[in-house]
């Protein structure tokens, strides 16, 4: 029996547990899109066809293990069965849940799925902000938020078609998953929402500019105006945002691809390749390079700002 209702990348997610970092949905809602369960999982699939460290793909199913946290197995895009390793807490498996566990359900329901986290500004464009993790993805949006921006997602950006043909990404009520020395510069320690997982010193932070105050609502797709890939730059004193070339285009989309061992072995049985051709076509993509440091932030804040009013509107 679900107890609990979620709005996870444009999808009403039912759970029978209540998963951190994400908003529940009040009221009634439309039968789920994806049910999280605690169900017993194999051990093994029977004939994977991908492999790789502790998960398995065959042609309807993923399997994921984990030492000391238990099996997760995603269904054809419909259902995530949790079966707790024994002796452990099953809030323990839920961030693989909605990390690793749903982003391999949005590319089996034939999504594209970005490492990266997006806000959209009034007008409801949206932007991504991509590249390797600890490189500063969530914290750049939380000072975008800051700035007047509104939040869009967090580390997993589903991306999907309308039906003219333009890439649009989904709103969700994902939370930021901040490092403390990012919470203390922003002035977001009200906010914060408990620890993501022991260890690993981020906590969820409720975001400055939530999507309900978007302007379309929560539950609507909102236009991909631009993608950006984040590189650090020591020796740069400024921001320099470069635009690829088509070709580059692609091959850093497949680069930021979500879980990219496991996106690659999916490709052929999702819509991955012909949604980065409709992104190349439509979208730019550019190269982000910055000085790092949170002293650098507002800075960078700015010159995105400044580079947005040169973008169509």
């Amino acid at each position: 029996m679900n107890k609990w209702t979620f709005r996870i990348s444009g999808l009403i997610v039912g759970s029978e547990l209540k998963l951190p970092g994400v908003d529940p949905v009040p009221g009634p809602q439309k039968q789920p899109d994806v049910l999280i369960r605690l169900r017993p999982v194999p051990e093994l699939l029977d004939s994977p066809v991908k492999q790789g460290p502790g998960w398995q793909l065959s042609a309807r199913h993923f399997l994921l293990r984990l030492a000391g946290i238990g099996g997760m197995l995603c269904t054809d895009g419909q259902t995530v069965d949790l079966d707790p390793a024994p002796g452990t807490d099953p809030n323990d498996a839920l961030p693989f849940v909605l990390g690793t566990c749903f982003g391999v359900v949005l590319l089996q329901r034939g999504g594209l799925v970005l490492h990266g986290s997006a806000v959209a500004d009034a007008q409801g464009r949206a932007f991504v902000f991509c590249g390797r993790s600890g490189i500063g993805k969530s914290t750049l949006a939380a000072a975008l938020c800051r700035s007047g921006t509104h939040f869009v997602t967090d580390d997993v950006c589903s991306v999907s078609l309308a039906e003219a043909g333009s890439p649009v990404i989904w709103p969700d009520g994902r939370q930021l998953k901040l490092l403390e020395n990012s919470i203390t510069h922003l002035d977001l320690a009200a906010q914060r929402r408990g620890a993501v997982r022991s260890g690993i010193g981020k906590c969820y932070i409720e975001p400055p500019a939530p999507p309900a105050l978007l302007p379309h609502g929560a539950g609507t797709p909102l236009q991909l105006a631009a993608v950006y890939i984040l590189n650090n730059d020591k020796l740069s004193g400024a921001t320099v945002i470069e635009r690829l070339s088509p070709l580059e285009s692609a091959q850093a989309l497949h680069g930021q691809s979500y879980r990219r061992r496991v996106s690659l072995a999916m490709v052929r049985r999702s819509s991955q390749v012909a949604l980065t051709a409709a992104v190349v076509s439509h979208v730019p993509v550019f190269t982000l390079t910055r000085p790092p440091g949170l002293d650098q932030l507002a800075r960078t804040v700015s010159d995105l700002h400044a580079h947005w009013q040169e973008l169509p509107q």
